[in-house]
Order: C-alpha cells, then structure tokens, then sequence
C-alpha cells in the first residue's frame, strides 16, 4: 500500500507540474487535483477496512460496493488531516521553490533575522538579441518562450545552483564557493543548461521560429544577506558581486563569447584541464573604478560516442 500511494503521489505531482498547468485553465486543475486527492484518501479507507482484499474480487463493481465501509468520525477526521497534509506538503514545496532549499532552511532556523557577510558565486545569464526576438513574437508569445526557458533552467539544480532571481529573459544563480567550484559546477551548469535547449531544438522551432541562445558572466565575492520587508519579505543579497557579475556578461557580446568568468574566480578552480580557459585582458568594466581580469571559457572537444 505504502509503494502504491507514493506511486500515485508522484504521478499527481507529474501530472500538475509548473510546466503542465499553464497550459490548462487554473480552476478545472484545481478541482481535478482536490477530486483526485479525495479519491487516494477514500481508496486508502477502502483498503484499510478490507484487509484481506484481493483484485479478484475488486472486478466486481458490486463485491466492491458490498464492502464500501460506512463512514464514522473518524473517517472524517482522517479525511480532514489529509487534506491538511497535503496543503502543509505542498505550501512548503512552493516555498523552498520560491527562495531556494538553502534560504529556506536558513528562514527556518531563524538565521536570516539578522544580516550577515557570506562568499558566493553568482551568475548572470541573459537571453542573446531578446529584444529582436521579443519584437518579431509579441508579448504574449515571447512570455511563454521565457516560461519554457526557465523552466529548462532548472537543470542547474543538478550542479548545487539556486535561482536567487529572474530578471525579465534572464536569471541570477548563485552557489555558496565549496559547492559551485568543485567538479567545475558553476561552469558545468551553465553548459548543461544550453545542452538541454539544444536537445529541444525542434520544440522550440516549431514553436517560437527559432532556438534561444544565452551569455553568462561569472563572478565570486562576498554579499551581505539578509531578510527584507516586512508584509511581502524577500531574501537579498547586497554587494559589488553581483554588479560585477552582470557587468562581465555585457560583456560577452564585445568579445563575441558565450561564458566569461573573472580572473578571481579562475583562481578558485583546481580542476582547470576540464575547460579551455583563455586571458582576454585586464578590462575596466562600466560603473568600475578598478579594473578586472576576464576569462573566456569554452568546452573542450570531445570525440562523439
């Protein structure tokens, strides 16, 4: 019983995905998920009052009804705290989801109360000749293309990364210094992404004309966190690093380059046989009084299996 309800609870998270949902209306969802929720609590009292049940004897709609168990309180209180598990389940889901797994614990445990200094990787991706793209679809269009976008974004989750924001066509992801320089995770993240567009090559095709293509900049630094507002709260990271991130991906169209990462960063990286990294120079970036040393980083090629 145990594997068959875990079965269908992961099928009904399947089933209403982010990805799923927005292409049906919200309200017949919703009452398809909270009939669907009723129909596993009664099958689990149905098998709970008849042990000994075997699927012969479920063929039979009439066996079926003859041992249909008579509704008590307790039946209703257990139908009760069902639900409420299942809203409990699926409040903390979108609230990790929302600001992170790693926010969500600090939040949790009361460490965000109080401001405090932390190192971090960010990076900033952004959408290349969004704005072409954005005349040429319309408005409407060009938002489920950043819909379908970010949700292939999700692949960083696999490398330690979290979203800390989207800003219109692109996104900030940020890694705490052990997690995103070990196996190269930061970079790796980045080109797993553009590999999982590339795979959806024809959906993307077919659907908005072309594939997107993305740039990212890189950078590593310390960010001061914290928890701001007081009705509406958000978590904020404040500090030069994220400028400075941002400011290394406008540069990736001067340089014609997909991925640039500071010297600062490059430091960081044991494992530096993986990628080719290439020096373009000590580059004074816009709004920076000091100058910083850029890399270029691109993938080795690797023969097909």
């Amino acid at each position: 019983m145990a594997v068959s309800i875990s079965t269908l609870f992961t099928f009904l998270d399947t089933l209403f995905s982010d990805r799923i949902m927005r292409f049906s209306p919200i309200r017949s969802m919703i009452f398809l998920r909270s009939l669907l929720y009723f129909l596993l609590a009664f099958a689990i009292l149905y098998l709970a009052a008849n042990k000994t049940v075997t699927l012969d004897s479920l063929k039979d709609y009439r066996t079926i009804l003859a041992k249909m168990p008579k509704l008590e309180m307790e039946h209703i209180r257990f139908l009760a705290y069902f639900y409420l598990a299942c809203i409990a389940s699926n409040s903390v889901k979108e609230m990790y989801k929302k600001i992170g797994i790693t926010n969500f614990f600090n939040w949790f445990f009361g460490r965000l109360n109080k401001p405090y200094e932390e190192k971090k990787i960010f990076m900033f991706v952004d959408m290349k000749a969004s704005t072409t793209i954005a005349e040429r679809l319309g408005h409407e269009k060009f938002s489920r293309l950043v819909q379908d976008v970010f949700n292939d974004l999700s692949i960083i989750y696999n490398y330690h990364g979290e979203v800390y924001q989207y800003l219109g066509d692109g996104a900030i992801i940020s890694w705490n210094v052990r997690d995103g320089v070990r196996n190269n995770n930061c970079i790796k993240a980045f080109y797993s992404f553009q590999r999982t567009v590339e795979r959806r090559y024809w959906y993307y095709r077919r659907k908005y004309g072309e594939e997107p293509k993305f740039k990212a900049g890189i950078h590593v630094g310390k960010v001061m966190v914290l928890q701001v507002g007081s009705i509406r709260r958000d978590i904020s990271y404040n500090g030069d690093t994220i400028n400075t991130a941002a400011r290394i991906e406008s540069m990736c169209n001067e340089y014609k380059q997909n991925l640039l990462i500071s010297g600062v960063l490059y430091e960081y990286f044991e494992n530096k046989d993986e990628y080719n990294f290439k020096d373009v120079g000590t580059i004074k970036l816009k709004g920076k009084k000091q100058a910083i040393l850029l890399y270029q980083v691109k993938q080795k090629l690797r023969p097909k299996k």
